[in-house]
């Protein structure tokens, strides 16, 4: 038997996904169970919005409806979390074996469970990532071992006493975005393998051009550029960090300009993060990416 905690971190979000979401966890449950799967599961939310996306009579209605499967809790935080700080209050509340750190629009395959516990017989695995649909992430993995670099906060299982070993998310540093790939290598320093899954496609949701490019908000783009300096920063890369802070600094992308500035104004607080991995023995950066990629994504 092992017991799994299934969490997302709610932000303004639409009600009638969240039960998509919540709909097709009770499925994998019931299908890893009909598989000789002993499972104990868990779900809890935590809300970022600005006002409570459940009240007290939809949470009761929410525990009753999936019940036979798995036990629900949902905590409004009051504050705009973010993924890292908000996944990390979740998991500190935790007593189960295995955290599945997901989106909420994520919606996950009927098998999940089967194939993503399958890699946790190693001991030394500490992540399982699952492949995302539509648009499958381009990093690189090793097609025998299945390892990969790092794996994304979308949707992976993580050991809890590993989880908490490294310290969980750096939300001090990364409000979203890197976040995981911190964590992830993180976790690799400490001597953990990382797993990514292909026989266990989830669906999330994602805006995509009429050709196929990712269409980023301002916020997100903003978010993304912040986080990358401080990955460079923290991560002992001073030859790409100068080589961003330069780019950004020059560039007409306003977001771009404020990234470099909130760099800037950390460095002189004194608030940057503290240095690792020195001798790169796990950080890469190649080409704007953290590991290579197997494929350009427009």
């Amino acid at each position: 038997m092992y017991t799994i905690q299934f969490q997302s971190v709610l932000y303004h979000n639409d009600m009638k996904g969240i039960y998509k979401a919540m709909d097709s966890l009770a499925n994998a449950v019931r299908v890893a169970r009909e598989n000789g799967h002993e499972v104990r599961a868990n779900l809890i939310y935590g809300d970022s919005s600005n006002q409570p996306l459940i009240d007290i009579t939809e949470k009761e209605a929410i525990q009753k409806r999936y019940q036979d499967y798995m036990e629900f809790d949902y905590v409004f935080f009051g504050f705009n979390s973010g993924s890292a700080k908000g996944q990390t209050l979740l998991a500190q509340k935790s007593k189960a074996e295995y955290i599945l750190v997901t989106n909420p629009d994520v919606i996950v395959n009927p098998r999940f469970l089967v194939e993503m516990m399958k890699p946790f017989e190693n001991k030394k695995v500490a992540i399982v990532e699952a492949r995302q649909t539509p648009v499958e992430h381009a990093k690189e993995y090793d097609i025998e071992t299945l390892e990969t670099d790092w794996a994304t906060g979308a949707c992976n299982i993580i050991r809890r006493n590993v989880f908490e070993e490294v310290g969980y998310y750096d939300y001090h540093t990364f409000f979203m975005y890197c976040d995981d790939v911190d964590l992830s290598w993180r976790v690799r320093l400490a001597g953990y393998k990382i797993i990514y899954q292909p026989n266990a496609p989830v669906y999330h949701a994602k805006r995509i051009s009429p050709a196929g490019n990712w269409q980023p908000t301002s916020a997100e783009i903003y978010y993304s550029a912040e986080a990358g300096l401080f990955m460079a920063y923290k991560w002992s890369n001073d030859e790409y960090l100068n080589q961003t802070l330069e780019f950004f600094e020059n560039s007409e992308n306003e977001e771009y300009i404020k990234a470099a500035a909130e760099f800037h104004k950390r460095e002189a607080e004194g608030t940057l993060p503290k240095r690792l991995d020195p001798k790169h023995k796990v950080a890469k950066f190649i080409n704007g990416n953290y590991t290579d990629h197997r494929y350009i994504v427009g």
